[in-house]
């Protein structure tokens, strides 16, 4: 995995890139940490009625100590998986304008995209980083691909 530091994709950059997304992978993932939830109920709530319209692809719920951008030391996460697909795909582009904004207490973290068990792209959105395949050699090859996509 190749690592890109505080350089998000935004915009119509950002909508491209799940396009991309689409031509490589079969699923994603995002994470809500219990340890940064004040009342688990209500953000579980809450999260529920976010993921409403998409929850026929949904796949299963992980409680996790780690995942492709973080590990925790004590507390545990949720990591949602959902199939890709069309309806999966104009949720992602509409309820986000960057991959950065996938940030907790409005959104899930880390949104993270899979080919097979393969991670492809795996954003730290608390950190401004993500990791991408080596498929790219840096961000401006991916870049060039989103929008060839």
């Amino acid at each position: 995995m190749i690592v890109i530091n505080n350089k998000d994709i935004k915009g119509e950059n950002y909508r491209s890139l799940i396009d991309l997304a689409m031509k490589k992978c079969d699923k994603f993932a995002f994470v809500k940490r219990r340890d940064m939830m004040a009342d688990e109920k209500v953000a579980m709530r809450y999260h529920n009625k976010l993921v409403k319209d998409i929850q026929g692809s949904f796949i299963e719920r992980k409680e996790q100590l780690e995942w492709e951008v973080t590990e925790l030391l004590e507390a545990t996460a949720y990591v949602f998986y959902y199939e890709l697909n069309e309806q999966t795909k104009h949720f992602l582009q509409t309820k986000s304008n960057s991959l950065f904004e996938w940030i907790s207490p409005y959104l899930p973290e880390d949104l993270m995209f899979f080919s097979g068990d393969d991670v492809w792209l795996a954003g730290c959105s608390h950190e401004n980083f993500f990791v991408v395949s080596e498929e790219f050699n840096d961000f401006e090859d991916l870049i060039k691909a989103i929008k060839s996509a």
